[in-house]
């Protein structure tokens, strides 16, 4: 609490300073862009109830920075003008980049806030002395000069590194995209190299895409085999054609990848991390931080060099990125308030721009209900009524109070929330395997004594889609209860031709362990016909748990089977949601795993190797208040955990049933 009212006070500071003083700015503003002066007075408007801390000592800091070097309108309107192109009262008329509209490609002004972003990042100059004599003019750039000691000094850009956090929906990337690409093509010195890091080839691909489309809209021919006019575009980068005058180039880089882990070759001139704050640590190591840093490495002979963050904040406990902001970025910001608006001062980092929408730190809550306000909306959003509509977060936080896995990507990735949970190693395959036998959950009859509890997870497509079988039973020694774990799972026809898992599915449906389902989702009778074969071999089911978002349909025809088969008339009872919260998910999480690896384990899993695959894939994600939950190690397409969610959810149901007999 002492933490926030120093943060709160500092934010009033700020506010007052800005006030006092934006006079003083107004006309030196107007100069570069009038749309500067919107953007400042809209964040301090309100008592700044739309702009967080950080983002008011952004804007404090570049008004003293106005203070304390040369300005550059110049570099600033060329780079207005290479992305938005020139326009007047009557609106566009040539030149610039056209965007992606609800209403098609268009030739669009930039938002008030991405020209602060511009201003920030080319606004400024300063004096670099070069360390050598002055001999003549011939022996120097157009922008070197002679300095007073003799030497020859040179004048650049000021911001070599850019920290753009914004959530999504507020166009970072294409804005990304467009320095990339102006910088490689018009900006930058003929031979710039431009290189986007991402984290995996899906977000390579996002973030190359906007880059493709500037160019095929200049040159429709560039994505031809050989080429086009001007540029040759690929999935591997965009480049000018051969002999012409230009070599730049820009080129997606995925993390991890055999191109990334080059060393040698490189010539960075931008280096743009995108998605930066979704990189986390694995084993103490990085591989985004690490191809960012050997990117970065690589531009130490250019005169004007940028390393450009556009993130939202990451899914993610502890990470390079978040880390910088916390440690670095943000007490950086909080010096501002030490330099007086007005007198000049230049500090060791001015060559830092931040421009951060996030939330202030005491509003950051999982209370959805608190979130609902159109003043917080704007504070992570400035894009709001431009590339989101104003209904859209109100929509989300419906989305997130129905689903809780939504709920933690609305948190993330739509109010700039970083993840709190924390990832850690579970159970493995091989630890696991010991508890395998062959049996079948066909063998778990009530004249044995089992009681079967079934979790259901269903696939919304033609993914892994059935029933994880947990039989109870008092085990035969009298020492307590015994579980015994099988599963079904249906796959769909569509699923198991395409998938990269082709492979291991063709064996597991031959070994009778997956099913396949026509078409292209899960048809749920398959699931009923092999209950009904359970049921008239005389196994006994007690309680069904299923994920209410993800089951209306199978549900739907699960209870007509309990009231036409069964007899059941009201089948809601032992048809039951079990919530997907990780509060729900601690207690069973806890006790199967005390079941596996108790000194004599009262729990066996049936001889399917989808045991041994899932455990291989799975993590386990603790909460901030310490409750657990099993989840995908990885968002991979070939990760799966299904089967283990789901036999969790039984442990669940068998829990509550315990709970009310006794």
């Amino acid at each position: 609490m002492d933490d926030f009212k120093k943060l709160m006070d500092a934010k009033a500071q700020c506010l007052a300073d800005l006030t006092t003083h934006m006079p003083d700015y107004v006309n030196r503003l107007n100069a570069f862009d009038p749309r500067l002066m919107a953007y400042v007075t809209d964040a301090i408007s309100n008592d700044g109830s739309h702009a967080n801390l950080y983002e008011l000592l952004g804007i404090r800091r570049e008004l003293r920075l106005m203070d304390s070097y040369e300005l550059s309108t110049d570099s600033v309107q060329r780079s207005l003008r290479a992305i938005e192109g020139v326009w007047n009262s009557d609106g566009w008329q040539r030149g610039g980049l056209r965007f992606d509209t609800p209403r098609g490609n268009q030739h669009v002004r930039l938002m008030p806030y991405q020209v602060w972003c511009v201003f920030g990042i080319y606004g400024f100059l300063t004096e670099i002395d070069m360390e050598r004599p002055y001999v003549s003019d011939l022996d120097m750039l157009p922008t070197e000069y002679r300095g007073d000691n003799g030497n020859v000094w040179d004048k650049r850009r000021l911001t070599t590194e850019a920290h753009v956090l914004q959530t999504r929906k507020s166009g970072k990337t294409e804005f990304g995209a467009a320095i990339d690409f102006t910088e490689a093509t018009v900006l930058g010195p003929a031979n710039a190299q431009v290189v986007i890091c991402c984290n995996s080839a899906e977000q390579a691909q996002i973030a190359f895409k906007s880059v493709k489309n500037f160019a095929y809209d200049i040159d429709p021919t560039c994505l031809n085999r050989m080429g086009g006019k001007f540029f040759r575009v690929s999935e591997k980068g965009m480049r000018w054609q051969p002999g012409h005058r230009m070599k730049g180039e820009v080129r997606p880089l995925t993390a991890g990848s055999r191109a990334s882990k080059r060393k040698d070759g490189w010539y960075c001139y931008i280096v743009h991390a995108d998605e930066h704050g979704s990189a986390d640590y694995t084993n103490g190591q990085s591989d985004m931080q690490s191809l960012v840093e050997v990117m970065w490495g690589s531009t130490g002979p250019r005169r004007e060099k940028l390393l450009l963050h556009t993130t939202t904040a990451g899914l993610v406990k502890d990470g390079p990125y978040k880390n910088q902001l916390e440690k670095s970025v943000e007490p950086m910001l909080l010096e501002e308030l030490n330099y007086p608006l007005g007198e000049p001062h230049r500090t060791d980092n001015d060559e830092q721009f931040a421009f951060m929408l996030q939330l202030d730190k005491w509003e950051v809550t999982e209370d959805l209900d608190k979130l609902d306000d159109k003043e917080l909306f704007k504070k992570v959003n400035r894009s709001i009524g431009t590339t989101v509509q104003p209904d859209y977060y109100r929509k989300r936080l419906r989305d997130a109070r129905e689903k809780p896995d939504t709920k933690k990507e609305v948190l993330t990735k739509d109010f700039n929330i970083w993840q709190s949970s924390r990832i850690e190693k579970w159970v493995t395959g091989a630890e696991m395997k010991h508890l395998q036998r062959e049996q079948r959950i066909d063998e778990c009859t009530a004249d044995k004594g089992w009681v079967i509890f079934t979790g259901l997870d269903f696939s919304l497509g033609g993914d892994w889609s059935g029933p994880a079988w947990l039989a109870a039973r008092k085990h035969p020694s009298g020492r307590g209860t015994e579980f015994f774990a099988d599963a079904d799972v249906w796959i769909s026809e569509e699923e198991y031709e395409n998938s990269p898992l082709h492979p291991l599915y063709e064996q597991w449906i031959k070994g009778g362990w997956m099913h396949m389902s026509p078409g292209k989702t899960f048809q749920p009778e398959l699931f009923i016909t092999r209950l009904d074969e359970l049921v008239k071999k005389g196994c006994q089911f007690m309680y069904f748990g299923y994920d209410k978002y993800k089951s209306k349909v199978p549900i739907n025809i699960l209870k007509a089977y309990f009231q036409s088969n069964l007899g059941i008339a009201n089948p809601d009872t032992y048809i039951q949601v079990v919530s997907q919260l990780n509060s729900e998910f601690n207690g069973p999480t806890e006790d199967i795993y005390n079941a596996m690896f108790a000194p004599v384990p009262f729990i066996s899993f049936s001889n399917s190797p989808l045991w041994e695959f899932c455990f291989n894939c799975v993590a386990l994600e603790i909460d901030g208040r310490e409750n657990k939950r099993p989840v995908k190690a990885n968002q991979s397409a070939t990760t799966k955990v299904d089967i283990i969610q789901a036999i969790i959810m039984a442990l669940d149901l068998y829990e509550r049933y315990e709970g009310m007999n006794h």
